[in-house]
C-alpha cells in the first residue's frame, strides 16, 4: 500500500503516527527487546564473578575496580562511534555488529591467559555492549508512534534487572560446575541472537527518509503496514498530511552531527545530557558491578551473596508498570528529576542496612528506583534530538555515561577499601542529587513529542 496523495509522498512520521498496537508491532520490538535482556544477562556477569576473579588472579579490590572499569572505557569508545554510524550506515547493521563483537570478545575473556589479556579482551568487549544500548534504543523509538514510544522503551528498560537477575541465578546454579571460565562462555553465545535481528527486524524508515533514500523506506513503511492490516483485519486511517515537498536525494546535505550537537542551537541540551549521563551512570554502574563485593563487605559467603543480589535486582520489576503511567501523566523531565532523588535515597538506606532483613528490602526498593529511574531516562533521550541527529546524540551522551561508569567503579574501589561499604552508598546519595538538580535546571520537556 503505498501511500501518495494529488502525487505526493505522504512522509514516514505522518505515516507512523497512524500505526495502532498490533502483534506485529509487539513482535518487531520483542527483537530488540530481547537483543537488549541477553547484553543485560552478559554485562552483569562480571559483577557476579568479580570475587572469584579476585581468588583466582590474585587481585585487590583496586585492582577488580579497575577490571570493571576497563569494559566502561570500551564502552565510552562503542558509544561514541556507534552512534555516528548508526547515522551515517543505519542503525541495524550497527546494532549486529555490535552484539557480534561482545559474543566473540566474550569467549576470549574467558580464556584469557594472564591479567593483561583480561583487561584488553574485556575493553574490545565493552565496545560491543557501549554500541548495542544507544543504537538499541534508538531504533527502537523510531519502530513505534509517540503515543506508544513510552511503553515500548520502558519496557526495552525493565529487561535489564530482568536479565540481571538471570545473570545472578545462572551463575548461582552453573558456576561450580562450569567454572568462571565456563560462564563467560555461555554468556557469550547468547550474542547469536544477532542473526535473527538480521533476519527479521527492518530498518528504521524514518532513517533511511533522513537520508534521502525514499524508496526503501517507503518500501520498509509499506511492508510493516501491510502486517499490521493482516493483524487487527482492518484498513489504516488515511494519512492527514503530506510533505508539500520531497526534495531529491543530491539536494540533501550532509553536515558533520558533531558540529550540530555543539552547536547554539543544541548547547543547553547537550550540556545537560553531558552532566546528566556522566553523574547516573557513574552510579548506577558503579554500584551495581560492586552489589557482590559490598556484600562480601559486610561478612556475606560470595555463593549467597550472587543469590541474594540477583533476588534484590527483581525490585526493578515493577518499575515497568509505575513508570510506564507516570510519564504520560507528569511527563519525562520531572519523572527524571523524581526518580534521581528517591534513587539517592534508597542508596543512602541500603548502605545503613545492618541486617539481611533490611538489607533485602531496601535492596529491592533501591532496585525499583534505579531502574524505573533509567526507565524514564531513556525514554527522555532519544526524545532530545532531531532523526539525523539521533545517534550521534544518544551516542554522544552515553559515551559521557560510561565516562562516568569507567570512574565509578574505580572510586568505589578505594572508597570501599578506606572507608566501608556505608560509605560507597552515601557516595551514591550525593552523584544522584546531582544529577537531579542539573536536569531540573537545563532539561525541557518532551512529552508527545512526533519525530
Amino acid at each position: 500500500m503505498s501511500v501518495m496523495l494529488n502525487n505526493q509522498r505522504a512522509g514516514i512520521s505522518k505515516r507512523l503516527e497512524r500505526l495502532p498496537s498490533s502483534p506485529y508491532l509487539m513482535r518487531i520490538g520483542g527483537l530488540v527487546l530481547v537483543a537488549s535482556f541477553l547484553e543485560a544477562i552478559d554485562m552483569s556477569g562480571i559483577g557476579y564473578l568479580l570475587p572469584v576473579l579476585g581468588q583466582f588472579w590474585h587481585l585487590g579490590p583496586k585492582a577488580l575496580g579497575y577490571l570493571a572499569s576497563i569494559t566502561y572505557v570500551g564502552m565510552f569508545f562503542g558509544s561514541i562511534v556507534c552512534g555516528y554510524l548508526a547515522d551515517k550506515f543505519g542503525r541495524k547493521p550497527v546494532l549486529i555488529a555490535a552484539m557480534l563483537i561482545w559474543g566473540v570478545f566474550g569467549i576470549v575473556f574467558a580464556f584469557s591467559w594472564s591479567v593483561s589479556a583480561l583487561f584488553i579482551t574485556r575493553l574490545i568487549f565493552g565496545i560491543g555492549l557501549g554500541a548495542q544500548i544507544p543504537v538499541g534504543t534508538s531504533l527502537l523509538s523510531e519502530l513505534v508512534p509517540s503515543r506508544l514510544r513510552g511503553k515500548y522503551i520502558v519496557f526495552f528498560m525493565t529487561v535489564l534487572p530482568i536479565g540481571m537477575a538471570v545473570g545472578g541465578l545462572l551463575t548461582y546454579l552453573f558456576l561450580p560446575y562450569l567454572g568462571w571460565r565456563g560462564m563467560f562462555v555461555l554468556e557469550a553465545f547468547f550474542a547469536l541472537w544477532a542473526f535473527v535481528i538480521w533476519k527479521h527486524l527492518p530498518e528504521s524508515a524514518l532513517w533511511l527518509e533522513s537520508k534521502a533514500r525514499y524508496n526503501e523506506a517507503d518500501a520498509v513503511m509499506e511492508h510493516i503496514e501491510q502486517k499490521i492490516e493482516k493483524n487487527t483485519g482492518q484498513p489504516l486511517p488515511v494519512v492527514e498530511a503530506t510533505y508539500a515537498d520531497t526534495p531529491a536525494p543530491e539536494a540533501v546535505k550532509e553536515q558533520s552531527p558533531f558540529a550540530e550537537l555543539f552547536s547554539r542551537h543544541h548547547m543547553k541540551i547537550t550540556i545537560m545530557a553531558t552532566i546528566w549521563m556522566f553523574t547516573t551512570m557513574m552510579a548506577f554502574y558503579g554500584i551495581n558491578l560492586w552489589l557482590t563485593s559490598l556484600l562480601v563487605a559486610k561478612g556475606f559467603a560470595i555463593i549467597k551473596s550472587m543469590g541474594y543480589v540477583a533476588l534484590i535486582a527483581l525490585g526493578g520489576v515493577p518499575g515497568y508498570f509505575f513508570i510506564s503511567y507516570m510519564i504520560e501523566k507528569v511527563g519525562r523531565k520531572w519523572m527524571v528529576v523524581l526518580m534521581a532523588v528517591l534513587t539517592a535515597v534508597m542508596a543512602y538506606s541500603y548502605g545503613q542496612a545492618p541486617t539481611l532483613g533490611l538489607v533485602i528490602g531496601t535492596g529491592l526498593l533501591y532496585m525499583f528506583c534505579q531502574y524505573s529511574f533509567n526507565m524514564v531516562n531513556q525514554v527522555y533521550l532519544p526524545e532530545l534530538f532531531s532523526t539525523r541527529l539521533r545517534g550521534t546524540g544518544v551516542g554522544y551522551t552515553a559515551a559521557c555515561g560510561r565516562l562516568g561508569a569507567t570512574i565509578g567503579p574505580i572510586i568505589i574501589g578505594y572508597i570501599l577499601a578506606g572507608y566501608g561499604p556505608t560509605a560507597v552508598m552515601l557516595f551514591a546519595f550525593g552523584v544522584n542529587l546531582v544529577t537531579a538538580v542539573v536536569v531540573a535546571l537545563l532539561g525541557p520537556e518532551t512529552k508527545g513529542k512526533v519525530f
